[in-house]
Order: C-alpha cells, then structure tokens, then sequence
C-alpha cells in the first residue's frame, strides 16, 4: 500500500514538472514587463536570410546622361552620380505634369505620387543622396519631406548602384504598402489593407546593400482573431498560424515603438533641381 502511494506521488511530481516546463517555454519569448522579446537595438547584427524583394530591378539607364550633376546645399556643393539623373528627370516631369497612377507605373516612379499632389507637388517630395546603409556606395533614395501629412516619413523609391555603376531598385512603395528609414540606418515596411490588417516589417540591407534582410514583423490581424489582433511575425507571409500570439498590451507597446523608430531623412525638396538633359 505505501509503496502504491510513493509511485502515485512520484508520477505526481514527474507531471507537475512537465506541466511547469511547458509554461516556461511558453514565456520563454516574452520579457517580464510582457513586451514581445526581439532585437529591438538596430546597431546589434542579427543573423537574418537576405530576401530580395520581388519588384527590384534594374533602372532603365537607356537615355541617362552620364555626366555627374552638382546641386547647391547650403554652402557645399552635392554630387549626384550620372546613373540618378534619369530617375530624378522623370520624377521632376511627373510631379510636375501630375502623371496619373498609370502613367507612374509605365515609367516606373512610385504610384504613391498621385496623393502627394496637394498644394505644390515639387515641393512635397525629395530626394537624398548618400551611402545609406555605410557599404561604400552612393544611394539614391526618393520620400516625402517633412510636414506633408500624406505618408509621413515614406521613402518612395529606394535605388543603390550595382557592379557596373549601374542604377538598382532595392524596393518601391506602392498605395497601402509603403517604406521608411528607421534609426539604426534600418528599413520599415508598413502594409495595411485600411480596414482589419496591418503589418509592420523591419529590414537590414545585406552586405552588398542590394536586398533587404528580414529582422522582425508585427502584425495587427482582426480577422484571424477579433478581440486580440496582435501577432509577432516570424516571416512575411501575413499568415498568422505561423506566428507567435501577444497581448493587447504587448502589441500596442510594440507598435509604438516601431513607429517612433522611424527618422526623416533630410530631403531635398524637387523644386530645388533642374533637369538635365540626357546626352
């Protein structure tokens, strides 16, 4: 009889234990403030997979100019490389003219521009020149200034040069699917359909700076669950049942942090620039 009652209390233990184990694993990816547990410091190297987006290609250099141009910035001079002028000719024409979504995509400029026309449309977006990402090469990068309300802080067209100096699109923003820089010279990817779903994505650029590297993903899907949206996202597929569950609290915080990471670039404002002609 006390021997049946030792074995009764030892599987007792053995699955009181267990039971404790699977609880600790549980939480194992949450911090004890409840905030979902990620690299949220931008400077520390994580190991990610490159992913290259699938719009990226290539710019149509066919009539560039390849000659360098010069523009005044306060009292230095900026250099912009030859491989640019063409993409910032077209996008000086289409804010001018007001190109329609069409005519953007058929040229190959963001079709976010059509919302960015109010008031004086040169004067609402800009460029950057400069090496972004700090891997030597001089990027080409295309957002809204500062102050204009529609798509704060979004990079429209973000473009490095390849081997052969040659002008690449690392990504494009499209109406509801938009980037921004982040601090930490990161990438953040917002995507939201307006009505149940957001996602948030943050990106490296690998080493060559021509493919964003996947870091972390926050998603917000009131359609997988009503009441508690809010999903860390191990990829990018917006498939929740391949995603870690958080809390309302924990969701919330995150998102707040995502967005207060975002940075304006100090772009220059397209009515400063002159086109130039191609040769």
């Amino acid at each position: 009889m006390k021997r049946n009652v030792k074995m009764k209390i030892l599987i007792a233990v053995v699955f009181t234990i267990l039971i404790l184990a699977l609880i600790a694993g549980f939480f194992m990816n949450r911090r004890g403030d409840g905030e979902v547990r990620s690299a949220y410091d931008y400077t520390k190297v994580t190991t990610v997979t490159a992913t290259k987006k699938a719009d990226s290609k290539k710019a149509d250099t066919k009539e560039a100019a390849t000659k360098a141009t010069t523009l005044k910035k306060s009292q230095k001079k900026l250099t912009i490389p030859g491989t640019y002028v063409p993409i910032m000719n077209k996008y000086h024409e289409a804010l001018s003219k007001k190109w329609s979504n069409q005519t953007c995509l058929q040229n190959g400029v963001s079709n976010v521009l059509p919302e960015l026309y109010e008031g004086t449309p040169l004067e609402n977006v800009g460029f950057w020149v400069g090496d972004y990402n700090g891997d030597g090469t001089t990027d080409f990068i295309v957002g809204v200034v500062d102050g204009y309300s529609h798509y704060p802080y979004a990079i429209l067209d973000y473009y490095t040069m390849d081997n052969n100096k040659q002008a690449y699109n690392v990504f494009q923003s499209q109406p509801k699917d938009y980037f921004s820089a982040i601090s930490g010279k990161r990438i953040m990817e917002k995507i939201s359909d307006n009505k149940e779903f957001t996602a948030w994505y943050l990106y490296g650029l690998n080493s060559n700076g021509m493919a964003l590297t996947f870091k972390e993903g926050l998603l917000r899907d009131k359609y997988a669950n009503k009441k508690n949206p809010w999903f860390k996202a191990e990829d990018m597929d917006g498939n929740t049942k391949n995603d870690t569950k958080v809390s309302n609290d924990a969701g919330k915080k995150r998102q707040k942090q995502f967005d207060n990471a975002r940075v304006q670039l100090d772009f220059i404002k397209f009515k400063n620039f002159k086109p130039v002609a191609s040769k």
